[in-house]
């Protein structure tokens, strides 16, 4: 009884779809709705972009910034070291004693404390050692010339205690001359920047500027045996070709001209507003529309 319920819901379903297609038209296209431009006997219509001198070297302009930007893309970035600050002084310390400096250091990322000292006194020997947010990193008894670097991005944020100690000596004074300096490590890009901006502002920006200056539609009426081109110009002039022969005039009303077989069919040109700042062109044989421009 279950079964047959559920086939008599599907039969009666099926009596109230019969505008629904059978599986073998589900691969048929739909006709458009479209209706096709009837055109004169011996008449058509046709529009196309052209690119003229100006717009062709815009392309050769867009060309070459695509060849400086992968140019530049390749480079590498140089890197170095920065000096961000300093500090120097000279001074004696005297036997069974110390001597120390502090940095604080608020950034410590990509930074080197570099030290330098020179001893004079006894061996020109001492003992440094530095104190930092981490714990004490201990170099033990140097001897002059002493060049030192500290990576702060592994000690991080904090106080920095230079300690110079020449407790270990009990009877020579040594003259100590020092001088700290803070590095950062940068990146220097100022070459692939300026091919950048070079390829950007200087060569793609003119190249689009003059594809759109030299970018034209142009369309083609033919009239039995008669071609008339119209291309448009500045300020919404129309440029006209017929049968090659360019008219040195650009119109900017309407005209009405004879063509075609014997010179029987009016062929009539008017500007037309296309929006409230906007002029087109419209395109007529014998009183019929055929197109229009743009």
């Amino acid at each position: 009884m279950k079964l047959r319920n559920m086939e008599g819901r599907r039969l009666e379903g099926s009596r109230d779809s019969g505008d629904i297609p059978p599986y073998k038209d589900l691969g048929v296209p739909k006709a458009s709705d479209r209706v096709p431009k009837i055109y004169p006997e011996g008449v058509r219509f046709s529009k196309r972009w052209v690119f003229f001198k100006t717009a062709w070297v815009g392309i050769i302009l867009i060309i070459l910034a695509s060849i400086v930007f992968i140019f530049a893309a390749t480079l590498t970035p140089e890197y170095y070291w920065a000096p961000v600050t300093h500090w120097s002084d000279s001074w004696t310390i005297k036997p069974a004693q110390e001597w120390y400096h502090s940095w604080t250091v608020n950034d410590p990322k990509n930074h080197v404390l570099e030290i330098n000292v020179s001893v004079s006194g006894g061996n020109n020997d001492l003992r440094i050692y530095i104190d930092t947010p981490k714990g004490r990193v201990d170099y033990g008894k140097l001897t002059s010339p002493i060049h030192l670097k500290l990576n702060l991005t592994k000690y991080g944020t904090g106080k920095y205690t230079i300690h110079y100690d020449n407790s270990f000596s009990l009877i020579t004074s040594k003259v100590v001359s020092v001088v700290e300096t803070m590095y950062v490590f940068k990146e220097d890009t100022s070459d692939k920047d300026a091919l950048y901006f070079v390829a950007i502002f200087l060569i793609l920006v003119p190249g689009v500027i003059l594809i759109g200056a030299g970018a034209r539609k142009v369309a083609t009426l033919v009239v039995d045996d008669d071609v008339i081109e119209a291309k448009l110009v500045a300020s919404g002039k129309l440029e006209l070709k017929v049968n090659n022969y360019k008219l040195d005039e650009r119109i900017d009303h309407a005209v009405k001209f004879r063509a075609g077989k014997n010179e029987s069919r009016v062929v009539e040109i008017k500007p037309v507003r296309t929006g409230w700042n906007n002029v087109g062109w419209m395109f007529s044989v014998d009183d019929q529309e055929v197109g229009r421009l743009p």
